[in-house]
């Protein structure tokens, strides 16, 4: 039996083949909501007014939630597709017209799948700065365009981070800028180069030689691309728990009284 959502007079199907990509995604946010939970009862002095702004922060927070969860489905639907063409290359059987000592084969699956994880990880992140706008204000400033992991001077993320240091936040922009430098500046020069470049440079194929099939890996560090494609992810999970648990939770107390 199909997953199905009913919306208004609407059911949505839910394919079946990414349902372990989804129970991944609940587990985010899932302390956050739980105590968010639904709009509080609402009191009998209650206007008009304030029962609206409750209805609608918490429609805004289970939106933003959703928008995280479905980046997180996207990041592994990618990672899954790069390991099983890795596993099972299509690399066609023929000699070619020169005696060569190594042969490079280019899979565009990986290639493009790969292009869509390094976009998917980085579209994550903008989209989780929409559900800390909902914590800290400064990051709802449209003017400003600030609602975003926004990049400042070649640096991932440092325009967000700045915005928080201006209304006196230090913990959590220190530990932003600390992640940056440690995993997810390489993913936006990653990025960019597939967005200005056309593809990454670095990044070696499958390798032909007389020992077999070397399988895709970064030519400057050695690191395998399957491997740095989990480890990234692991290290977005923990950034996000991390903020979660941390500088999240001890805000909800006041949650539907924030403007």
């Amino acid at each position: 039996m199909p997953k199905y959502k009913i919306i208004g007079n609407k059911i949505q199907l839910m394919d079946i083949r990414s349902d372990h990509y989804s129970d991944e995604a609940l587990s985010f946010f899932s302390k956050l909501e739980e105590i968010v939970g639904s709009p509080h009862p609402i009191a009998l002095t209650a206007t008009q007014e304030s029962i609206e702004w409750q209805n609608k922060r918490w429609k805004e927070f289970s939106e933003a939630v959703e928008n995280c969860r479905h980046k997180i489905q996207a990041i592994n639907y990618s990672i899954s597709l790069i390991e099983s063409e890795i596993k099972n290359p299509p690399i066609p059987q023929f000699k070619l017209p020169m005696n060569l000592e190594e042969k490079e084969f280019f899979d565009d699956v990986v290639l493009f799948e790969f292009e869509s994880f390094l976009f998917q990880i980085l579209s994550s992140m903008d989209f989780f700065v929409h559900l800390l706008k909902m914590f800290y204000p400064i990051l709802d400033l449209k003017d400003e365009y600030r609602i975003g992991f926004k990049g400042k001077k070649g640096v991932s993320g440092k325009g967000t981070s700045d915005a928080l240091r201006g209304v006196g936040e230090v913990e959590l922009p220190d530990y932003m800028d600390k992640e940056v430098g440690r995993w997810v500046q390489m993913v936006y020069n990653l990025r960019n180069k597939v967005t200005h470049y056309s593809k990454v440079q670095n990044l070696q194929m499958f390798l032909l030689d007389k020992n077999g099939i070397n399988v895709p890996k970064f030519s400057d560090s050695g690191v395998g691309l399957v491997d740095y494609c989990k480890s990234t992810y692991e290290n977005l999970k923990n950034f996000l728990n991390t903020i979660e648990n941390n500088f999240l939770l001890s805000k909800t107390e006041n949650f539907y009284i924030m403007k």
